[in-house]
């Protein structure tokens, strides 16, 4: 996994520690592949995390996301509002 420049400036301010989380969604009448959430800060299960650091930021990854090779988390801004996006997610 990689982060971007300004995504790791952006996550080090706010703290250094980021998650990213899958939302699985079930029991729906149609089959729903939804992107995993990049949020600032320690998940509220960290035991259901993998822990990486990566360029000193602590990354809590949920282990259904499971291989993180190929994934970067990268800063966005709309309108002046700053946001994380993991970048390189296959929603097969």
């Amino acid at each position: 996994m990689k982060i971007d420049a300004s995504a790791r400036d952006y996550i080090l301010k706010k703290g250094g520690k980021v998650s990213i989380t899958y939302h699985d969604v079930a029991n729906t009448c149609i089959d729903v592949k939804t992107i995993p959430e990049v949020s600032i800060g320690l998940p509220l299960n960290p035991d259901k995390y993998i822990l990486l650091n990566i360029d000193g930021i602590d990354v809590y990854v949920d282990k259904f996301v499971g291989d993180s090779d190929n994934l970067s988390i990268k800063l966005n801004k709309v309108f002046g509002f700053k946001y994380l996006v993991l970048d390189g997610w296959k929603t097969i």
